[in-house]
């Protein structure tokens, strides 16, 4: 599929997406830096539901991002072997393709994910929506402001098909569905959720704003 000239969602968008799946995977008192794969399956859904990008789709793999700190760190999401990286059901990173532009819900996390020693500075939340990169080979993470991504279908497929088989997840998915409503209208500050024994919580938007864009 050609690649669509201008960015799929604009950055008051990302933000709001962001901010109604954050706050109910922090309800749920899952680590948020590890719910990329919730991210990304909620947020193709979302993508697909109210943006009509019918093209959205989750996906798995290797990833990589220069995040331009002073130490010039490097964000990997895989696992070495034999002078490459591949990624497996334990090292792997999930983010969403839409008509050609890569949209990764977890980059205003990077610098909660990200080892402190290493960093060398505070990492902003940008809004994470570029281009899918071709020739990833020719990518040189040393670069910075570079990204690649490496889609592994099996893992993707495999992962979903774990996601799916947890109705708790499915739930969590359809509560985001009902919240989220896209900008400029106004979002409800709050949402009720019931708890497996039916009791309702009142779970508030995020309260993480988005500062720019990578």
């Amino acid at each position: 599929m050609p690649r669509r000239s201008t960015p799929p969602i604009t950055l008051p968008e990302y933000e709001r997406l962001f901010r109604t799946i954050h706050a109910v995977v922090a309800n749920e008192q899952g680590d948020p830096t590890k719910a990329c794969l919730f991210f990304a399956v909620a947020g193709a859904y979302l993508l697909k539901r109210h943006h009509k990008l019918s093209s959205a789709c989750p996906v798995a793999g290797v990833a990589g991002y220069n995040l331009r700190t002073p130490t010039n760190f490097s964000l990997v999401f895989g696992k070495p072997e034999n002078d490459t990286l591949v990624s497996d059901t334990n090292n792997f990173h999930c983010w969403i393709e839409a008509d050609g532009w890569v949209i990764d819900l977890m980059a205003p996390l990077f610098d909660d994910m990200a080892p402190a020693d290493r960093k060398g500075a505070v990492i902003p939340r940008f809004m994470f929506q570029k281009p899918v990169v071709a020739d990833v080979k020719s990518i040189s993470l040393d670069t910075p402001g570079a990204y690649f991504h490496l889609p592994n279908d099996r893992l993707t497929t495999d992962l979903m098909q774990g996601f799916t088989e947890k109705s708790a997840h499915s739930d969590l998915v359809r509560v985001c569905d009902h919240w989220y409503v896209r900008p400029p209208k106004k979002i409800s500050p709050s949402i009720g959720i019931e708890d497996q024994t039916g009791k309702a919580k009142e779970v508030f938007l995020s309260p993480v704003r988005i500062a720019g864009v990578w």
